[in-house]
């Protein structure tokens, strides 16, 4: 297997992420990885991929990260963050992607949903977490508001709205302001981090009827 080195394969610039597939470096556009969601679907887009070039830039230190032996958890369970992680990493194609749960989040989205993932390459474990202050109380209220049918009459303009401007900050900082990274050991396929509350497994599907974020 070859390895490559992050000096000469910078993991991410811009829009781009670099990753070592099948022997070779493939470079992959955030342009692409929006082209199946168009606008309803940015944020979780935007976010699920800015995560990535976080934790892509955390497990290339001595060579540039692999998708041979990812295994991803993720705390959120948007189908456009979801799609975004299996864009990168094609741990959901390989079944190596898990979504975590608790009572009060199966398979959608609402206020209890955790904006933060776990990226295993087999050697260790990069828990990429967005700043907890980045995302408003008001956009979760929306969300319960949604799932639980309690929708006001401004409440679905004022939702892309807050997907609009979301979308658009996650891009003005630098990764380090948005996100923070923690090393853990590996994790195998399935496995939840034994240090967090929710302990329970989510199918890898969106349940019909998901709020897309």
């Amino acid at each position: 297997m070859n390895s490559f080195s992050p000096t000469e394969h910078i993991p991410t610039e811009g829009l781009l992420i670099r990753i070592v597939d099948n022997d070779q470096v493939v470079t992959l556009d955030y342009q692409n990885a929006t082209a199946e969601h168009q606008r309803s679907l940015w944020w979780g887009t935007a976010v699920g991929y800015r995560a990535m070039q976080m934790a892509a830039i955390a497990l290339s230190k001595d060579k540039l990260w692999s998708r041979e032996h990812l295994t991803v958890v993720s705390g959120h369970p948007g189908p456009g963050v979801l799609d975004s992680l299996n864009f990168v990493t094609h741990c959901t194609n390989k079944g190596r992607l898990t979504v975590m749960q608790n009572d009060n989040c199966v398979s959608r989205c609402n206020s209890e949903m955790k904006f933060e993932w776990w990226v295993s390459d087999g050697q260790q474990t990069a828990h990429v977490l967005l700043r907890d202050d980045f995302v408003p109380r008001e956009f979760y209220e929306l969300i319960d508001r949604r799932v639980y049918s309690e929708t006001r009459e401004s409440d679905d303009k004022l939702f892309e709205l807050y997907k609009v401007n979301l979308s658009a900050r996650i891009w003005v900082a630098p990764l380090s302001e948005n996100f923070s990274v923690k090393y853990l050991p590996p994790l195998a396929i399935g496995e939840i981090p034994t240090n967090h509350i929710w302990n329970k497994v989510a199918p890898n599907n969106i349940a019909e009827g998901a709020v897309a974020v």
